[in-house]
């Protein structure tokens, strides 16, 4: 067999855990480009509407680290099957829907099944590929195919809606799907825990809680049942659930989170790095198109085709910096990364005070780059530096350090973006903001993880 036949065996399964992050991802962004036709066939009103990707969403994060322990104890095949086959179903259903219960029922299942698809596809991920230069090689294969639900998911999502129907969005998931369940069980071996274990259904259920609880204000502000609840009470029962959280965790024969691995330094450094990419990257997503309209007065259907420079590099830079992946320390290729959206964040941010526009596209492009750049790799970076048994755990925690920092970055531009103009002009100090953020974190990521290499038994298998 060819050099190519063999290479193609070997990263299938990354091809096929590729297909499960686009899927998870493509019905976030395909569907908020069909929300106005899919609120016109269900007659919803515009704070109905918004629930279609809200309970999404909501049921994705609560249910990330009972997905994980789940993997971690049962097979992380199994809980990608499964998670796949449940999203098929849930597609299917969501397709159906001829009322907003029906259609939120179907989102809820979705965003539930997605987070087995995520846990358990880059937990197997980790357990495939052990050594560093396969693992460089097989996340970014699957940055490439994720990557492209974000370049092309909004318009391809916008076309099916207008030229087949919005109901066409959700069933093309069906033949995805099945072909993901296919793959995933003729040709990835099962890896599986300790099933002999109970599961720590408390310490799922509370920490289900918590992330609930802080998903609900992220999303809704303050307001509970229809009252302003004030930040107080809010804040007490988020510590108070944390703090349940880590007393079961401590006392658990078998913990859904081994709290030991965050008393490994490097494993924290690169956990900043998905923490400090949604803020200063992630949200600009919300921001770029307010800031191109607001500045320079471009139409709504232009900022789609020109978002495209930030957000293309996700579907070619992955494959194009292996080389470097590979060969670099993990300290230096994700705090030079962060370095790397730093610099494009101050670029754009000089555009704004100049109101130039050839700048702030340059620097939307150079943000791009350095974001494509990390965003799988350090997936396969943090799973790598923990015990295999605990990959699904790890992937849970990553997976929420991303939608809790989109969550933290989109509050705190919010804020930036509601000052009086200074001497330099809100976007002007937004953009600096998003850079200071992914500036500092490189920062901390180099200089926690290099020292600490020997000291918490270097990263593991890399």
């Amino acid at each position: 067999m060819s050099n190519s036949g063999l290479k193609l065996i070997r990263y299938w399964p990354a091809t096929i855990m590729g297909l499960g992050a686009f899927i998870a991802t493509f019905d976030v962004t395909a569907v908020s480009l069909a929300l106005p036709l899919i609120s016109e066939t269900l007659e919803l009103e515009v704070t109905k509407s918004i629930w279609i990707m809200n309970s999404y969403g909501l049921a994705f994060t609560v249910s990330l680290v009972g997905a994980g322990a789940v993997s971690d104890r049962y097979g992380n095949r199994l809980a990608l099957v499964t998670g796949t086959l449940l999203f098929l179903v849930a597609s299917v259903l969501c397709s159906l829907a001829g009322s907003f219960a029906a259609m939120i029922a179907g989102r809820v299942l979705q965003g539930f099944a997605a987070a087995f698809i995520v846990c358990g596809g880059y937990a197997l991920m980790g357990h495939l590929y052990p050594e560093k230069a396969d693992r460089v090689q097989a996340f970014a294969i699957l940055g490439v195919i994720s990557g492209s639900a974000l370049a092309i998911g909004p318009g391809l999502g916008g076309v099916i809606a207008s030229q087949f129907g919005w109901t066409w969005i959700f069933l093309i998931n069906v033949p995805v799907c099945a072909m993901i369940a296919a793959g995933a069980l003729i040709g990835i071996a099962e890896r599986r825990g300790d099933g002999a274990k109970r599961l720590d259904l408390i310490g799922i259920v509370v920490f289900g809680a918590f992330l609930l609880v802080a998903s609900w204000s992220m999303l809704n502000g303050l307001s509970f049942a229809g009252r302003d609840v004030g930040i107080v009470p809010v804040v007490a029962v988020l510590a108070v659930l944390l703090a349940a959280f880590v007393f079961i965790e401590k006392r658990s024969p078998a913990p859904a989170v081994q709290l030991e691995i965050f008393r490994n330094r490097s494993f924290n450094g690169l956990a900043l790095v998905p923490l400090c990419l949604s803020v200063s990257y992630w949200s600009l997503i919300v921001f770029i198109p307010i800031y191109l309209e607001g500045v320079f007065r471009i139409e709504t259907q232009q900022v789609a085709y020109i978002m495209l420079a930030f957000t293309l590099p996700m579907f070619v830079v992955p494959y194009l910096v292996t080389g470097l992946a590979t060969e670099w320390s993990e300290e230096k290729f994700f705090s030079f990364g962060l370095g790397v959206v730093a610099a494009g964040c101050v670029v754009i941010a000089l555009g704004a005070h100049q109101a130039s526009y050839v700048f702030s596209i340059a620097g939307m492009v150079l943000a791009g780059v350095g974001a494509a750049a990390m965003q799988t790799q350090v997936s396969g970076a943090l799973i790598a530096s923990v015990p295999q048994d605990q990959a699904g755990a790890v992937s849970a925690i990553m997976t929420i350090l991303r939608q809790g920092g989109f969550a933290l970055g989109t509050a705190l531009l919010s804020l930036t973006l509601a000052i009086d103009d200074g001497p330099f002009g809100r976007f002007t100090v937004l953009f600096l903001v998003c850079a200071f953020t992914a500036g500092v974190g490189g920062i901390f990521t180099f200089a926690l993880v290099r020292p600490n290499r020997k000291a918490d038994g270097g990263l593991q298998n890399g």
